[in-house]
């Protein structure tokens, strides 16, 4: 099955898609030479996308190929503009943006730039606490572990894909598996705990979607293992919803002391007054900042 996507302009696929070439051991979005892949869950069955540009960045087109076919098109379709962000309308974001001091630097160097999105919500809170207090490479090498162990796969070209891990297969995991994939035992019993959560129907988490952040963060921290920053990087990864801010994210307060020319690393509270000012778009331009400083710090030389 082949179809077309017309994103919103602008909109530059290879900057959006890049970031995860740049880790060699992601096993879920894998981007090379031009080409996205994901494996997609449809109503149970398992296909993989294959998703290039055909366009460019003022006039984006992008050329979806779906193996093996599964019908749902529509479905599948919309799933895929989710995930690379083509619906986005940025150009009141950059309006914004380019009053404030040295954004529009920042905006002319990331021209086009999305952010990608998980294809469930639960995916990006397992994300996030895969992430808690670990560096980003070891949070990514541990999670590859836990997606190859739990997760469904396909087979294509004689190659194996990864789908991300349902929360019924995650509910099934014991505490000494995963710790056996060296997640701390603390963190081993958080995934599982949130994941059985889900798939008893405890927590509806696309529901959340539309519910005020403070709302979101009320019913989710009481559960052990999930604190606010949790709470709103799952927001702006799983929801799309910018108006949640990761302020204590280390790699936003990083990216914000280099932002602000700063020797010494900011503060949470330092990061919100920067980005109060943006309101409903404070998290697109966590992301942005995020952005600039991680193709810094994880540079193309280590794409595969």
């Amino acid at each position: 099955m082949k179809f077309f996507i017309k994103p919103k302009s602008p909109f530059d696929f290879d900057l959006v898609a890049s970031l995860y070439s740049r880790f060699p051991v992601q096993c879920v979005d894998l981007y090379e030479k031009g080409t996205y892949r994901r494996v997609l869950a449809v109503d149970g069955k398992y296909c993989l996308i294959e998703v290039t540009s055909v366009g460019s960045v003022k006039l984006p087109k992008l050329a979806v190929k779906v193996s093996p076919p599964v019908g749902k098109e529509r479905f599948i379709k919309e799933k895929v503009k989710w995930l690379v962000g083509a619906d986005e309308d940025v150009l009141k974001f950059y309006w914004l943006a380019s009053g404030k001091k040295n954004f529009k630097r920042l905006i002319d160097e990331l021209y086009g730039l999305r952010a990608p999105k998980t294809a469930t919500v639960f995916e990006a809170l397992i994300i996030a606490i895969t992430e808690q207090q670990i560096a980003l490479p070891v949070a990514i090498a541990l999670r590859k572990r836990l997606v190859e162990k739990y997760g469904n796969s396909i087979k294509t070209n004689h190659k194996d894909y990864f789908a991300f891990p349902t929360p019924e297969q995650l509910a099934k995991a014991q505490s000494e598996e995963v710790r056996q994939l060296k997640f701390s035992s603390r963190k081993a019993d958080y995934l599982i705990n949130v994941s059985r959560k889900v798939a008893a129907g405890e927590i509806d988490l696309e529901a959340m979607k539309n519910w005020p952040v403070e709302k979101v963060l009320d019913v989710l921290t009481r559960i052990k293992g999930i604190g606010p920053w949790t709470v709103e990087y799952m927001m702006c990864r799983g929801m799309g919803r910018y108006d949640a801010l990761p302020a204590g994210d280390m790699g936003l307060r990083a990216a914000v002391t280099k932002y602000l020319g700063k020797k010494e690393r900011v503060s949470e509270k330092e990061v919100r007054k920067l980005l109060k000012p943006f309101g409903k778009y404070q998290g697109k331009a966590a992301f942005y900042l995020i952005y600039s400083y991680a193709f810094q710090k994880y540079p193309q030389e280590r794409l595969l």
